[in-house]
């Protein structure tokens, strides 16, 4: 037996205080501040941690007041000379705004990089100026129900990534302004949000990742037009209804584009389907420089209502196709015909049901077609097909 465990000597006070912060990052926040009665050593070590985590989930017990009394605590006993690397607030329940922002202001005096903001409150948050000119945030998310509101001037000169979640875009002029005093940013996700303008500008130079997506029930981007100038953009993801005018300047260099177009309801989609099949041909038609595109039926359903399958662009760069959920044959011979440089097809589909004599739609219907009636599938040199088939008890794919 080792002597030193023998005489119960405490090895991992001895390491150092930042193998010790590491190791204590794996714990929830109530329990590393529990480790500050092992000794003053580990008071210290307590009160100059650089990730702070207060989730909801974590304090079922505590109730609103006596969280928020625990994060006082906490920021309170901070080592003055210890910065803030990571900060995260997730709660549902009411916060007193006055104090939530004093700890804003806190952490931010603490150059902290990443900054989480999850909050159900019962009015529209109104962010501190503190944070809006913070010149040490790397990462920023906010999803603040039911609205934010952000004052006039804002600076983020080391933002790299920014997270919106459930906000009121009504000013063309102040949403331009937003993106362009983020001169480093790279990943753009935009979830849930309102646009109260006619049209809505992200011009990045150095974006490289963009989602954009919204709720069924959320009519997004539908009434609104949506100009991207990205000119370094590699990944698009584009979930809700296609912008009443689409207008995209990427590079070459886009690798992939996710989109899915969806309705409300099965009559209501199809009324607007045929409205918006023009929409979804300028869509595409920015997209013909992607290499690995993915795509539901539901857009082909929009060029189906209207006709259009015959006015699909070319992707002569596109060299992978993957299809999520079941694409009619009309729909799959002109997409094959649009990108003649292909060499991977996928169909990746789900099912839920309970009965175990189920055979793919894509497996009766179309495999024979390809074959017989489409002759740019020769082109392609991988083909693949992803069915997952999910039972009451049981998850299997073929």
């Amino acid at each position: 037996m080792d002597r030193e465990a023998a005489a119960g000597k405490d090895r991992i006070s001895n390491l150092t205080d930042s193998l010790i912060h590491h190791i204590l990052s794996f714990l929830e926040i109530k329990q590393i501040a529990q480790t500050s009665v092992l000794s003053k050593h580990w008071r210290c070590i307590w009160t100059s941690i650089p990730i702070l985590l207060f989730d909801e989930d974590y304090h079922p017990d505590l109730l609103t007041n006596r969280f928020m009394d625990f994060v006082d605590g906490t920021l309170h006993r901070r080592n003055n000379m210890s910065d803030i690397e990571k900060f995260s607030l997730i709660q549902l329940n009411n916060l007193n705004e006055y104090r939530v922002s004093s700890w804003i202001t806190n952490v931010i005096s603490r150059n902290v990089q990443e900054l989480s903001l999850s909050l159900m409150q019962e009015d529209p948050f109104v962010l501190p100026i503190s944070l809006c000119t913070c010149v040490s945030l790397v990462s920023l998310k906010l999803k603040i129900t039911p609205s934010i509101c952000f004052p006039r001037n804002v600076s983020f000169p080391k933002l790299k990534h920014l997270t919106l979640g459930g906000v009121q875009f009504t000013n063309e002029c102040w949403n331009a302004k937003l993106f362009s005093k983020c001169p480093v940013l790279e990943d753009l996700i935009l979830a849930h949000c309102t646009y109260d303008t006619r049209n809505f500008y992200i011009s990045i130079a150095t974006l490289k990742h963009l989602r954009i997506y919204h709720w069924g029930g959320q009519d997004g981007l539908r009434d609104c037009g949506l100009k991207i100038l990205a000119p370094n953009l590699v990944s698009l993801f584009y979930q809700g209804w296609v912008a009443k005018e689409f207008v995209l300047h990427t590079s070459p260099e886009l690798v992939e584009a996710h989109v899915l177009f969806f309705g409300e309801d099965a009559a209501t989609r199809e009324q607007r389907m045929r409205c918006c099949g023009t929409s979804t041909i300028q869509f595409l038609r920015a997209l013909t420089c992607v290499k690995r595109l993915i795509i539901y039926d539901a857009m082909l359903q929009a060029l189906s209502a209207d006709n259009l399958l015959e006015n699909l662009p070319t992707f002569h760069n596109t060299k992978q196709l993957i299809l999520r959920e079941d694409v009619a044959d009309k729909a799959l011979f002109a997409l094959l015909k649009a990108t003649p440089n292909l060499e991977s097809l996928v169909f990746d589909k789900l099912f839920f049901f309970f009965f175990a004599n189920f055979t793919s739609s894509i497996t009766r219907r179309s495999f024979g077609a390809l074959t017989t009636t489409c002759s740019c599938i020769e082109s392609v040199i991988w083909f693949e097909l992803v069915i997952i088939y999910v039972f009451p008890n049981y998850l299997f794919a073929v």
